[in-house]
């Protein structure tokens, strides 16, 4: 059994065997709008509360039994708003149909919030007044909604920033959107809560910084899958969550990150404050920023993957010839302003073209794979070696002396004399690599410095092979 709107009138008219108010069962009441996501009043001809759903406790911090037989002005944050919404709207002879407008209302403990209101007149069937109804939600300004919408859409469109500035200036129109003091992207790993991108304007909270998630508001949000906003914790079911015993954050609302079909994390803003209440446009706010994100992180983890593909070597997985060029520039520049050594070793696999005719290329693949495993684990982390072509690679020795040079190409010839590859006729065979190597000159180009290492690899090839020279 259900409330009817009557098209004509545009007020609400009772089912025929329920002709007053007062005949209304409240569990009728409650089984009808208790799910709405709306507050719901409805009050008598004289505005008397009858029944609130439970959305309506959520928004205005009364307990139903704190409401009922109350005159309805005790919601309205100014005495004459009543009064006028009572000459309009709620009167026994009004004829206004079913209409929205905006009124400032009053929470428990006398917290004002803007509120969007749809009130009728309910109607029996003969179409004597039988009581109001009134739904509400709270509401934002439309001009700031609008104008969050129009920055948002300035951000996402910018063609200069990174895709980490856009996450970060995002995070800061929400923040403003809102009025909070906390911003956080976070990524979620079992129960890891990892902050990946924050503003925070009392910068207590750290990008990277690592909480458990069940001690973040956050876990709600991921195990209902859904926007949630909390306008008031100190007076809500939450009061004894971790994250209130441990931070005060009065205020949240937070969306889940969906990234590749799977959730990524959480988007959420926070705040010592208690708010007012979220609207609808807030939640809608949300999700589409939410989702703005998710595109951007899957846009920037494409881009980036394509850029590592145009570096790498597919066969080796070593830096190509363009990521070595450019990483050595970069050294270089780095080596020339602070004095710091600069060594590179400039190699070729010996005799590799034999081993292309007499096994097959497939042989030949199978040494430079065996030649880019060993010197994958030699060396420090900053040295860096990279496939130039065919079997030329140069490794790049940042602060490393020409004696350290030395005794790093040695260990790799000696290493490689170790290594025995199996082809699959069962045929096996070894080889060998000749280097040259050359330390950076003050001022010198990189161009200069690689041909110095080349005429040094020149000259192991022209005295033997399986040598270093300089």
């Amino acid at each position: 059994m259900t409330m009817e709107e009557n098209p004509g009138g545009g007020s609400w008219v009772l089912p025929e065997r329920l002709q007053s108010i007062d005949s209304i069962c409240p569990s009728l009441l409650t089984q009808i709008f208790d799910n709405f996501t709306e507050a719901v009043v409805v009050a008598d001809v004289h505005r008397r509360i009858i029944y609130v759903n439970q959305a309506m406790e959520a928004l205005f911090g009364y307990a139903q039994q704190e409401l009922l037989g109350r005159e309805t002005s005790i919601l309205y944050a100014d005495e004459e708003d009543f009064r006028e919404q009572g000459r309009q709207c709620f009167n026994i002879d009004s004829q206004v149909a079913t209409g929205s407008y905006r009124v400032a209302y009053r929470r428990w403990g006398g917290q004002r919030f803007l509120g969007l209101t749809t009130g009728a007149v309910m109607r029996s069937r003969n179409g004597g007044p039988a009581g109001f109804i009134g739904i509400i939600r709270p509401a934002r300004s439309s001009d700031t909604s609008l104008e969050t919408l129009q920055k948002v859409h300035t951000i996402t469109s910018d063609f200069i920033l990174t895709h980490g500035q856009k996450i970060a200036s995002l995070l800061r129109i929400g923040m403003q959107h809102f009025g909070f003091e906390i911003a956080i992207l976070s990524r979620v790993v079992g129960n890891d809560y990892i902050v990946e991108y924050c503003v925070d304007y009392k910068n207590e909270i750290k990008p990277s910084a690592c909480f458990e998630l069940s001690g973040t508001y956050c876990e709600r949000t991921l195990e209902l899958n859904k926007t949630l906003g909390f306008c008031y914790v100190g007076k809500s079911e939450l009061q004894r969550h971790p994250c209130y015993l441990n931070t005060q954050l009065e205020s949240y609302i937070g969306s889940p990150v969906c990234f590749n079909g799977e959730n990524y994390g959480t988007l959420n803003f926070s705040s010592h404050s208690p708010t007012e209440p979220f609207s609808r446009d807030d939640y809608i706010f949300m999700r589409l920023l939410a989702d703005t994100i998710s595109y951007l992180l899957y846009k920037k983890m494409f881009e980036e993957e394509v850029l590592a593909q145009a570096k790498t070597d597919e066969l080796t997985g070593l830096p190509n010839r363009r990521a070595v060029c450019e990483r050595l520039n970069d050294t270089l520049d780095i080596a020339s302003r602070s004095g710091f050594y600069l060594t590179v070793l400039s190699l070729d696999l010996d005799h590799f073209k034999t081993i292309n005719d007499r096994w097959g290329h497939s042989a030949g693949d199978a040494a430079l794979m065996a030649f880019a495993g060993l010197v994958g684990r030699l060396g420090r982390r900053t040295d860096f070696c990279g496939r130039l072509g065919g079997d030329e690679f140069l490794f790049v020795l940042p602060g490393a002396s020409l004696e350290d040079a030395k005794t790093l190409g040695n260990q790799l010839r000696h290493r490689l004399s170790e290594i025995v590859v199996e082809l699959k006729g069962g045929d096996t065979f070894s080889f060998s690599v000749s280097l040259g190597v050359a330390m950076h000159h003050p001022g010198e180009s990189a161009q200069t410095l690689l041909q110095r290492a080349d005429e040094a690899l020149y000259r192991a090839k022209q005295g033997g092979r399986d040598r270093l020279c300089e």
